[in-house]
């Protein structure tokens, strides 16, 4: 009867040893998925931006008077193609770059983009940027992120003035973007695969801009064209809402 009963205690001993074994496995590997995911994440988006601010202040305008030409004036928007290039350190932190292209909606306008005016604009962006995802192993990961790097704008207006004076300008704006703030979230759309929306605030200014212009007389006037550069202007701050779909792709 004893050496039954030590055989039962015995037996129940060695369960209980194999049941904590294998719970501390799980719990050790619970805790180091998120440490152990690492390596390259790719990342493309579509958005819509809308900003408020200045292109320049007290600048020559189209219209002849020298004035500000505001981000309302010239644009209706724009829509944002948005590429992420970095490294997954973990699960919880991303370090990259991100680079973006919009194609501005211009607005006609007397200051920039006079009626029967063709005007043209698009603007670049690229830098450097760090994310946090607070849920990296949940279905649904929201994250934030920050970032800073420097804006170029390209801008083209060809047309007549009411004058008969044609004019063809090549403007290229560029500046510093100080800060670019992102919120957003990821649902997981398998192993490596991952998307959801994003909105993305930024604070930047154009300082500095060049180009050409040139200004075409009427045929009764010779016809003659003078080409020149723009003249100056001051710097333009101004900020930028861009609220879009992103998916990436973990390597």
């Amino acid at each position: 009867m004893t050496g039954r009963l030590f055989r039962a205690l015995a037996v129940t001993a060695a369960l209980a040893s194999s049941a904590a074994s294998a719970q501390d496995t799980e719990a050790t590997a619970a805790t180091t998925t998120s440490s152990e995911i690492s390596g390259l994440e790719v990342g493309v988006g579509l958005g819509f931006q809308v900003g408020a601010g200045y292109v320049y202040k007290n600048g020559l305008r189209l219209d002849g008077t020298v004035g500000d030409v505001k981000l309302s004036d010239a644009a209706n928007g724009g829509i944002a193609f948005v590429l992420d290039l970095g490294y997954r350190i973990n699960s919880r932190w991303f370090i990259g770059a991100f680079g973006q292209y919009a194609h501005i909606l211009t607005k006609t306008n007397p200051y920039s983009c006079p009626e029967g005016f063709d005007c043209s604009t698009n603007q670049l962006r690229l830098g450097p940027q760090v994310q946090y995802h607070f849920s990296p192993d949940a279905t649904f990961d929201p994250f934030v992120g920050l970032g800073f790097g420097i804006v170029l704008l390209n801008t083209t207006i060809e047309g007549t003035q009411p004058t008969g004076v044609g004019l063809d300008i090549d403007s290229k704006t560029r500046g510093p973007e100080y800060i670019n703030f992102t919120v957003g979230g990821k649902w997981k759309a398998g192993e490596s695969l991952s998307f959801g929306p994003y909105l993305n605030a930024t604070y930047a200014r154009y300082t500095v801009r060049a180009g050409t212009q040139a200004v075409t007389l009427p045929p009764a006037a010779g016809g003659i064209t003078v080409e020149g550069p723009l003249s100056p202007v001051d710097d333009g701050p101004y900020g930028l809402l861009i609220l879009g779909v992103r998916g990436t792709y973990n390597m």
